[in-house]
């Protein structure tokens, strides 16, 4: 094996995995160009394990089969949008009550990333959340921060340590999702929840009709994807209002 051999496997294995929670509102199926008969161009519906810049593990019923280097089409929806994503089969796991199909993504292929970067970056700023600074600000509201890469950032409030959550800001990739106040109606709630831009140079600036339609879409995917290290409260305010 030549040294960029060794290299190339060794970049694939830094590529970071971001947990898809089984909260998480992305929805997967998987077209596999199988040489088994009985799975090839059957649309199998799958359980997204995580994402990574380029690829995606996919857990799927002991019914399909799939052999490494099989041609794929992943398909990613939620709330109306879906994306076909191509690429090929980097290996197949079978374990007792599932299978596990882990797919490259052909980057290569004209469309791709600009379907795929939507959908990877929302999931990335819920999922690559942990805890930051939290500090009583006043008698009556305590601050806690998770931090992501980037400028990816939840702040919650409550209305002392450990106690009712009264309000939050959520920056995520493109958008922030925020509400100042939260009362007992989470029907209300959710209409209250007020977006902008992530980029604080535009912050200022309203959304469109249409980018308010894009954050609130962007929200509902990072809000249920919500690592189990944060409070369950706050993942379920979050999955609530998204």
């Amino acid at each position: 094996m030549s040294s960029d051999d060794v290299k190339a496997k060794v970049s694939k294995r830094k590529q970071v995995r971001y947990a898809v929670s089984e909260d998480c509102r992305l929805k997967a199926t998987i077209l596999l160009r199988s040489s088994d008969a009985a799975s090839s161009n059957k649309n199998w519906s799958g359980t997204l394990v995580d994402l990574s810049p380029d690829g995606a593990h996919v857990r799927l019923s002991l019914g399909a089969v799939a052999y490494a280097g099989d041609r794929c089409v992943l398909t990613l929806s939620h709330g109306g949008t879906k994306k076909e994503i191509t690429g090929s089969v980097a290996h197949y796991v079978c374990a007792a009550r599932y299978s596990v199909c882990g797919v490259r993504f052909d980057m290569s292929a004209a469309g791709t990333d600009k379907a795929y970067q939507p959908i990877f970056q929302a999931i990335v700023a819920g999922a690559s959340l942990t805890a930051g600074p939290a500090v009583t600000e006043s008698p009556s509201r305590h601050r806690e921060e998770f931090r992501g890469p980037s400028h990816a950032k939840l702040v919650v409030f409550r209305d002392k340590p450990a106690g009712k959550l009264v309000g939050f800001e959520f920056v995520m990739a493109r958008f922030a999702a925020a509400l100042a106040t939260i009362g007992t109606d989470m029907a209300k709630n959710k209409t209250q929840v007020h977006f902008r831009s992530a980029d604080a140079a535009n912050a200022a600036i309203p959304l469109t009709r249409n980018q308010e339609l894009e954050a609130g879409w962007e929200f509902s995917l990072a809000g249920s994807n919500l690592p189990t290290a944060i409070a369950p409260d706050i993942r379920q305010l979050l999955r609530l209002l998204s």
